[in-house]
């Protein structure tokens, strides 16, 4: 399988941002790559109520990029039973050329962890003759690890409640009722020993029982096995039939998960000597085994950045990541890369325009569900073309886009933008952190977010505390400014609201007045094409 490539737009993510990702997998993966769209922060109701209109899937929240277990190639998991034989696990681990077997339940949950090593301090263990019993030994592993065959396996077999004896001598006081007895092919040793009501008569040699006996045993309810072995053998054997479960490892297991950071295994792999380790999945299900040598390659995550270039609005831990491609409508930033990639940023409204474009030129056709992703995105980004950002080639990507995902776009876009601009129940934290990106400008960071409303009334009753909400991130943070816009998509402007510095420059240059901390903003829709650029000259005038 190839690497997979993780998709993902900037954080406090965006329709278009997360949209955008979900496409340019989809695409990814129709052109025979392995991809995973991504999110970095939660969704707004906007694109809640797009994926959800669309039954598209929630990408999944990471919050590191760093290498994972999840991202090597390990090794697959023999998994047993807890009443395997000590004798079956060997032949395992020697067929396999592995030390250790990670043993589960019914439920695939992982019990314990069986070890040559516990192999081997068991048979220095001195076991007293009532093992079988103790160990709830089961039939099959006895007639299995002595290769014999049944001469009798009775409906409701005599539990195993006695001790392992060998019968070699006369004295009948030696055996009891509920033993493993083993004897040859003496006639009146096998009377006796049935006669006293055993639960397992083992005959050496392949000996079988004559039709009186065998009658005399059913009567008795006996299980008896004959297997080719001799006396010796059997003796010197039969304990390998006592189950792993009771010879396995249960306490202070050393174990990983498929999310858990190479960084972290490499430190908990110095603390111990196992050769290998199982690996498990949320659900504690063993899915395969983890050893010092999957960890010589330094791997790192192959990641596309989607609506976005710039450092600060990725994933923090991104130099852990090697980006192989970066499709954006944006401004070229400050991201790095170690070598050349794909880079493909135009001056359109969505970035979901852009991949709609890749789609076309690809000869693919997205899927309903995928193209009315973009759609979507290209609505929002765009607010149905009110925002100056808009292009004729967003125009007629949305048209083309629209009839593939069967959908009215200005009977969409109306619901979309009501369920994407009603405040109904969200905290002032929230709303702050829906839509808004951090900017540096001349060694100043700002940060910038956006509100939108189908009426710009209807929102101030929270400019209150969405203004104490501002100071108090300020007060926290080491920001210069938190600008928020608060955009009334139909009647085309702003209300631009300042905690922090350039207060004044920022007003001039919207050639409004600053009441307090706020002003109106006539044409105001873009954060990127109109604020920024102005929130730069600001910057600037106060120097």
């Amino acid at each position: 399988m190839k690497n997979k490539i993780y998709i993902t737009g900037h954080k406090n993510p965006d329709t278009d941002s997360i949209c955008s990702a979900i496409a340019l997998a989809d695409l990814k993966n129709k052109m025979g790559f392995h991809a995973e769209p991504i999110r970095l922060g939660n969704l707004s109701r906007e694109t809640e109520f797009v994926l959800d209109f669309f039954d598209a899937e929630k990408p999944r929240l990471k919050t590191s990029i760093k290498p994972q277990i999840r991202d090597l190639e390990i090794d697959g998991a023999y998994c047993v039973n807890p009443d395997l034989s000590m004798a079956g696990a060997m032949e395992i681990m020697q067929k396999n050329n592995i030390t250790s077997l990670p043993v589960v339940n019914g439920e695939e949950n992982l019990i314990g962890i069986v070890s040559l090593s516990n192999i081997a301090a068991s048979y220095m263990e001195i076991w007293d003759d009532t093992i079988m019993g103790r160990s709830n030994t089961s039939l099959e592993n006895i007639k299995d690890v002595l290769k014999g065959h049944w001469i009798h396996l009775p409906e409701k077999p005599r539990p195993l409640s006695g001790k392992m004896a060998i019968k070699a001598i006369k004295n009948q006081n030696l055996i009891d009722e509920g033993d493993v007895v083993i004897v040859g092919d003496d006639v009146d040793d096998q009377e006796a020993t049935i006669l006293k009501n055993v639960a397992v008569l083992i005959l050496t040699i392949s000996t079988q029982l004559d039709e009186r006996l065998l009658k005399l045993a059913k009567e008795h309810n006996v299980t008896v096995i004959s297997t080719g072995l001799s006396t010796f053998m059997v003796a010197r054997i039969l304990p390998q039939a006592v189950p792993v479960g009771y010879v396995m490892t249960k306490e202070n297991l050393v174990v990983f998960h498929k999310d858990d950071l190479i960084d972290e295994v490499r430190e908990k792999m110095t603390e111990s000597r196992f050769r290998s380790y199982p690996v498990l999945d949320d659900e504690n299900r063993v899915v395969g085994s983890i050893s010092r040598y999957h960890l010589i390659t330094d791997v790192k995550k192959k990641i596309i950045l989607v609506d976005h270039n710039e450092r600060n609005q990725s994933i923090d831990d991104l130099d852990w990541a090697e980006i192989v491609q970066i499709v954006d409508h944006h401004r070229v930033a400050n991201v790095a890369t170690s070598s050349p990639i794909y880079f493909r940023n135009e001056p359109l409204g969505s970035t979901a325009t852009i991949i709609s474009k890749m789609f076309f030129e690809n000869g693919i056709t997205p899927s309903r569900k995928v193209a009315g992703l973009l759609c979507a995105a290209i609505i929002s980004d765009t607010l149905l073309f009110r925002s100056p950002t808009s292009t004729a080639t967003d125009r007629y990507i949305l048209n083309k886009m629209s009839k593939i995902a069967g959908i009215d776009v200005e009977d969409f876009a109306m619901k979309m933008f009501k369920a994407g601009t009603s405040l109904e129940g969200k905290k002032p934290e929230e709303l702050l952190n829906t839509d808004v990106k951090n900017f540096t400008f001349e060694g100043n960071t700002v940060r910038i977010c956006q509100i939108f409303t189908m009426d710009l009334e209807s929102t101030e009753s929270v400019e209150g505390p969405l203004k104490a909400a501002m100071e108090d991130y300020l007060q926290k943070e080491s920001i210069s400014s938190f600008i928020l816009m608060i955009t009334d998509i139909f009647r085309e402007l702003s209300e631009v609201i300042v905690v922090g510095s350039f207060k004044e420059p920022l007003a001039r240059q919207f050639g409004a007045k600053i009441k307090g901390d706020q002003f109106m903003a006539e044409g105001l829709l873009s954060r990127k094409k109109q604020l920024v650029p102005k929130v730069g000259a600001a910057v600037s005038e106060s120097r």
